[in-house]
């Protein structure tokens, strides 16, 4: 076993629809507040020294309440459809797309109403993952 953080996207991304979908979350894959949030890589884990990243998974329809955070933002779409807001303007995201919120601005991310919405996720430098820790 390698010491280094190593994961497989795609089955993060099964793994995080199928707990979407019977409600139950693990230990590997917790439900907060409505959607699936696990963090894979962190200072506060202690595989990462200054970035973050993990999986978020969003019901059909669900938006994540805005905010911001002194991180800049990759979100890279691993399945469904949505959009991310930035500053009041709709961007429309769908499989495949990247986007990169800049540091300090409110957004939020919306899952479209048909499917559920998975975002693989990385935040540099650190530290705003910390609160979503705390709550596994």
């Amino acid at each position: 076993m390698s010491k280094y953080v190593v994961r497989d996207l795609q089955s993060l991304a099964d793994g995080a629809l199928a707990v979407l979908e019977s409600g139950q979350g693990t230990d590997d894959l917790p439900l907060i507040e409505g959607r699936v949030l696990a963090v894979q890589s962190s200072p506060e884990l202690g595989n990462s020294e200054d970035m973050a990243w993990g999986i978020a998974a969003l019901p059909a329809g669900f938006s994540v309440p805005e905010h911001s955070h002194r991180a800049e933002e990759f979100a890279m779409i691993l399945r469904g459809s949505g959009s991310i807001t930035i500053e009041d303007e709709e961007i429309p995201v769908a499989t495949g797309s990247v986007l990169v919120t800049p540091p300090h601005l409110r957004h939020l991310t919306t899952a479209g109403p048909d499917s559920p919405l998975v975002v693989y996720w990385v935040y540099g430098p650190a530290g705003s993952e910390a609160r979503w820790l705390e709550r596994e």
